[in-house]
């Protein structure tokens, strides 16, 4: 096997396992919501910890996949992968197409739920400093905007 087959087998495998890390972060991602509203502290630290460990996996694999398509002369990105994909035998291409593309898909599910649970968080820690200075009207009547 040539080094420029290896390397697109190797971006391809990446591939297979980030997809299988946001189905993952996803579940996890869903939990955390759950969690989060019903307040329950050690449970959310264990579902966080889960998450970062896919977090540092992600990061591997997109740096793994960075110095793969530069190593192949092909633009890091979305386009790049696209652009090698058209190159693949015709076997694979459709699979590979399919597997980028859900992985993209995979990919803005999570964001989208990360950015919701972000906004949740922040909604409570408004709600609770808003109790916790209910006693004190001068510090929450005359906060800045």
């Amino acid at each position: 096997m040539s080094n420029a087959a290896q390397c697109v087998k190797t971006l391809i495998e990446g591939l297979i396992k980030d997809r299988q890390h946001y189905i993952a972060l996803n579940s996890l991602l869903q939990r955390q919501r759950n969690h989060i509203i019903a307040r329950a502290a050690a449970e959310l630290d264990e579902v966080n910890r889960q998450i970062m460990v896919i977090y540092q996996e992600l990061t591997q694999h997109s740096q793994q996949r960075y110095r793969l398509l530069e190593t192949l002369g092909i633009p890091v990105s979305s386009q790049g992968v696209q652009r090698l994909i058209t190159r693949l035998p015709d076997t694979h291409r459709s699979a590979v197409a399919t597997l980028w593309q859900d992985l993209q898909k995979q990919a803005t599910s999570c964001h989208t739920a990360n950015e919701y649970n972000g906004r949740l968080m922040n909604m409570q820690e408004s709600i609770l400093t808003n109790i916790i200075n209910a006693g004190e009207p001068e510090n929450w009547l005359y906060q800045q905007v």
